[in-house]
């Protein structure tokens, strides 16, 4: 037995290596891919197109304009009128506007409130309440500043936020880990699935069930020679883009991430000898993934957050095995947590795992005899 699985790995990879432009694809989405999803989508607010409005025009109103500059606010118009600030806004040359109204230093200086009103393009809703939120943190930081530590101006309590395992909030860690973890969904199932396709185009597969070879060594020889393609392409998308490029932090828990991702792999492979056994072309085989992949990115929690769902819908999630997988890999390459911390979401996704495979590999073995 062993033999023969050995010779029908051997036959996978050259088939594999073989095909172009199936192989440029995993390469493509396990670094290009990662790499543009850190850098391109950033859900911080950065270089946010701005217009300030200063109609005090004193010191004390120039210093607080001064404040609104990059990485986070790019201020490309300082404006006069109010038909010059809605005339931007409407054609969308700005998103912000930071309104200084007159009197603005007087009002400081009697010691009575100054008000700063901030006008945004909320076309973009989460962006907007991003930008709203550092024009408040910025004005904030502006009146501490005046009043000095000897003159406190409002109530003793001293607003100190800390934040853990990411402390600058640098949005390319979680959504390169987001992307390798959504990159081994999708790769996962559909190597197995368009091998086996592929086969059935070629006319191959027939004469590989003619042959002495049992329905368990082929099955096997796909997953097998799938999941190893799937973990050094994980293992590269690390150490070349997410490490080197955004400079994650080491954290441990390497060995236990890829035995996670191992059985996780094996899990999703199964689904994809499971599409195998329903679509007929390559081109069937991708609409039928799209059309799954779709809620179980959803259904995970790395879309939506778990705690915005429906209580219906949180109970469903219990039943993907990405749900914990997503917890085991931000645990361990973000929050460096140890494993016994995760055994809960390990337990689940040993046992889903098992379960989503065995089935399929039950059905794609039943197929094939």
């Amino acid at each position: 037995m062993w033999r023969r699985l050995l010779s029908l790995l051997k036959k996978e990879y050259t088939q594999f290596f073989r095909d172009r432009a199936l192989m440029y694809i995993v390469l493509y989405v396990f670094t290009v891919e990662i790499y543009v999803a850190g850098t391109g989508f950033n859900i911080e607010v950065r270089n946010y197109p701005t217009a300030i409005y200063d109609r005090d025009n004193t010191q004390l109103s120039v210093s607080l304009a001064e404040k609104f500059r990059l990485p986070h606010f790019n201020v490309t118009h300082f404006i006069h009128t109010d038909q010059e600030m809605e005339r931007l806004l409407n054609e969308g040359r700005v998103s912000l506007v930071v309104v200084i109204p007159q009197d603005f230093a007087r009002h400081l200086a009697e010691g009575r409130p100054a008000t700063l009103q901030a006008i945004a393009d909320g076309t973009i809703s989460n962006t907007a309440l991003l930008a709203l939120g550092y024009v408040q943190i910025i004005s904030q930081r502006f009146t501490q500043e005046l009043a000095g530590p000897e003159r406190p101006t409002g109530p003793g309590v001293v607003y100190k936020p800390r934040v853990l395992f990411n402390p600058n909030l640098k949005a390319e860690w979680f959504s390169s880990l987001i992307e390798l973890f959504s990159v081994i969904t999708l790769v996962s199932i559909l190597l197995p699935a368009a091998a086996i396709v592929r086969e059935k185009e070629y006319g191959t597969l027939e004469q590989l069930l003619v042959t002495p070879l049992r329905p368990v060594e082929i099955m096997l020889a796909k997953v097998l020679s799938m999941a190893s393609i799937v973990l050094a392409a994980s293992l590269l998308s690390l150490f070349l883009v997410i490490y080197p490029i955004f400079h994650l932090p080491w954290r441990g828990g390497l060995l236990l991430f890829l035995l996670s991702t191992a059985l996780y792999v094996f899990s999703a492979t199964g689904v994809g000898l499971l599409i195998a056994t329903v679509c007929r072309t390559l081109s069937e085989t991708i609409l039928l993934l799209l059309i799954i992949i779709t809620p179980v990115l959803f259904l995970s929690g790395s879309w939506t957050p778990l705690e915005a769902m429906p209580y219906w819908m949180g109970l469903i999630t219990y039943l993907s095995p990405l749900r914990y997988y997503l917890n085991i890999g931000d645990g361990l390459l973000l929050r460096g947590t140890p494993w016994y911390l995760l055994q809960d979401d390990l337990l689940g996704l040993t046992i889903l795992g098992l379960l989503l495979f065995g089935f399929c590999a039950w059905r794609f073995r039943k197929y094939l005899g």
